[in-house]
């Protein structure tokens, strides 16, 4: 029986009730677990090593086929940890196929110039940390395919020496690559380090090294906990087994509304009573810097513009000058200080912020047309695997721009990439999320005169294609958010796929005109 608006919207509001909860809900890390195994493991660790070894690929590797830079990172973190707290013949032959898998795809690192903007984030960092802890117990494994990454790291490196270290701050959440004391002014309220299980767990390893009997001090007992509340976010119920990245609270908050904002669906009268608390909760929790992922870690440029966009155009005095901080003189936004690698998502909600705010955005524009590829679309992002959100929030806001003639090529290259059945997606086959993401973008043409006739049928397509898709399950979706390694925040992606289907339903009639 097909779903029905009001299906739909009561699926958005269990979601949007729930949004931050636990300190949000995500993907369970290969890579973080294995580095709690390693470092902090549970009291059994039998469960997650198991759990390690199930997530390894027929090709011996671990993480998704996806995005190959974001598989070697887990997969070198599995192998130590595979090797450090299983002596079984399963683990011995998950160790070896590890390896090998690395051995043999080692040269999609080796770049002739810097990396690309979108490798995982800390990578200049964590993989030559692994490759060296992998040499010291023997394991040989090429480092010339690596020489690029590394150069990177060893700048990065020292911007760290020379920064003062501060609990919450960009650099803490890769603590696990380049801490070597435990210093306290690395610990946050959350009692973690970093929003970060594996440097979380390196704090602990090196604080019960540096103190006989640290069980029993509170800052140990306080990172024990907070692993453990992790682990349950989750929800695969085995301890040690935790996210890439946690807590997420405002992140989950703002993508999830943004979601609904992109979809006119902010104000939907059917939603008003869940949105408006999580709109309030978000406007009280702003600071001097403007927005973080979590009340725990710095203020960004993302989450800030996108909070910004929203609560103005809801009718919540904001503080346009909260953007300032994040601006460079090219137009780029950044996201933290010091980065490396620049984002166009970051940039596509700075420019939907500033048009909000009524002010002039041609320079921004001007830096995102530059970043398009050859067919249109922008390609690539370093907070998200799939070209699709790229180009879908670069769209949003460039309509919010009115910057009418940098969209059209978009829309027409976005119009030819649907597949056949009515999805879209970067692999062979389609994906729910996104094809969200195109859906928001196209939807957003109306105002640009460019809706037509050949719009609204790819959009009459994919409401089909979505239909036969809503009830699979969130274990057979893709991870497509970068981090550490691919995750998937289930509640914000649940909402991004919800809130297109159900702006297709409420649009029913007036694509079929």
């Amino acid at each position: 029986m097909p779903s029905t608006p009001e299906w739909f919207i009561a699926q958005l509001k269990a979601d949007i009730q729930l949004l931050g909860a636990q300190g949000g809900v995500l993907t369970p890390s290969v890579y973080d677990t294995a580095q709690v195994l390693r470092y902090a493991p549970p009291e059994d660790p039998r469960p997650a090593v198991g759990w390690l070894m199930r997530q390894q690929r027929p090709d011996g590797g671990w993480g998704s086929e996806l995005m190959p830079l974001a598989r070697h990172i887990p997969t070198l973190a599995a192998v130590l940890a595979l090797r450090a707290t299983s002596d079984t013949p399963e683990s011995r032959k998950a160790v070896e196929g590890g390896i090998e898998f690395f051995r043999r795809t080692a040269e999609v690192w080796a770049f002739e110039g810097p990396p690309p903007d979108d490798i995982p984030v800390a990578a200049e960092l964590i993989l030559p940390r692994l490759l060296e802890e992998a040499a010291a117990v023997g394991i040989t494994l090429p480092h010339q395919p690596f020489q690029s990454l590394s150069a990177l790291g060893t700048r990065r490196r020292g911007l760290i020496a020379r920064m003062k270290h501060r609990a919450g701050t960009a650099p803490i959440h890769s603590f696990e690559a380049w801490g070597t004391e435990p210093d306290m002014n690395v610990l946050d309220d959350s009692k973690g380090v970093g929003n970060s299980p594996a440097a979380t767990a390196h704090w602990l390893r090196l604080r019960r090294a540096a103190a006989p009997g640290a069980r029993e001090l509170p800052e140990v007992s306080g990172g024990e906990a907070f692993l453990q509340a992790a682990a349950e976010a989750t929800r695969m119920g085995i301890p040690g087994v935790v996210p890439t990245v946690w807590p997420i609270v405002h992140y989950e908050q703002s993508w999830s509304l943004l979601a609904l904002f992109s979809t006119g669906l902010l104000e939907h009268p059917g939603l008003r009573d869940v949105v408006r608390p999580q709109l309030d909760a978000l406007y009280r929790a702003v600071r001097p810097e403007g927005y973080g992922m979590s009340e725990f870690f710095v203020c960004d440029g993302d989450i800030t513009s996108t909070c910004v966009a929203m609560q103005k155009d809801s009718g919540y005095a904001v503080d346009g000058g909260l953007l300032q901080r994040y601006q460079l003189a090219d137009g780029q936004f950044i996201t933290y200080a010091h980065e490396m690698q620049p984002s166009v998502t970051t940039t596509a909600h700075g420019v939907m912020a500033l048009a909000i705010l009524g002010q002039d955005v041609s320079r921004q524009v001007r830096w995102l047309a530059e970043k398009r590829g050859a067919d249109g679309l922008w390609r690539m992002d370093k907070w998200h695997a799939s070209w699709l959100y790229s180009t879908s929030q670069v769209m949003l806001a460039l309509c919010r721009a009115r910057a009418t003639d940098v969209v059209r090529p978009a829309a027409e290259a976005l119009l030819r990439a649907q597949h056949a059945g009515g999805g879209w997606g970067m692999a062979s086959t389609p994906s729910l999320l996104e094809t969200a993401y195109a859906v928001h973008a196209l939807r957003a043409l109306r105002d640009q005169g460019l809706f037509g006739p050949e719009v609204k049928r790819a959009l009459q397509r994919a409401a089909r294609w979505m239909e036969a898709q809503k009830d699979v399950p969130p274990e057979q979706q893709e991870m497509l958010w970068t981090g550490k390694e691919l995750y998937r925040p289930f509640r914000l992606d649940r909402v991004f796929e919800r809130s297109a289907m159900l702006a297709l339903e409420l649009d029913r009639d007036s694509l079929a005109e």
